[in-house]
């Protein structure tokens, strides 16, 4: 496809947008989209400095602007120089602002659990055993909820998997 501002050189920038429920396409190429300045409102990635990935999702995703003075009561380490590097102060920092940090750890590992990598010897088993585990968590909660029927499939499946396990 051809750049549509300079008719001369392929089109590698394009940019689709949507106003008033109305579809308009751009298709520039790489000159003409930095002549015009176009502004993909994508935040700059720091490439050059991988340990800084938190301090950058912090700010560019970290949904409240207005950052907290709060401290960590065991580091002292204020929320806003976690914001600002990246870093944590200590394993309390976590816990103390985990409202602020949970929604920038889904962003960036998907989940707020670590899973860590498992061993491949007993990979297969480790993993039954963390499924077993959270699924009598769960099962515990539908009882408390007292779904019992809910209650019944969560035990015939830990079940299952305990045979298999057993099996291995």
């Amino acid at each position: 496809m051809i750049c549509q501002r300079c008719q001369q050189k392929e089109a590698s920038v394009h940019i689709t947008q949507f106003i008033n429920g109305e579809k308009q396409e751009v298709h520039l190429c790489e000159q003409c989209a930095q002549e015009t300045n176009v502004e993909m409102g994508i935040p700059q990635f720091p490439v050059h400095n991988l340990n800084n990935l938190l301090g950058f999702i912090t700010k560019a995703y970290g949904g409240d602007k207005r950052i907290s003075n709060d401290r960590c009561p065991n580091c002292h380490t204020p929320y806003r120089k976690i914001a600002e590097t990246g870093y944590v102060g200590c394993s309390e920092c976590y816990e103390s602002f985990s409202r602020q940090l949970e929604p920038v750890l889904r962003r960036i590992h998907g989940t707020n659990k670590h899973c860590g990598k498992i061993p491949q010897r007993m990979g297969e088993s480790f993993l039954l055993r963390r499924e077993i585990e959270e699924l009598k968590n769960n099962l515990q909660q539908v009882i408390k909820q007292e779904e019992y029927e809910e209650a019944a499939k969560l035990r015939d499946k830990i079940k299952a998997l305990e045979e298999k396990l057993g099996e291995e």
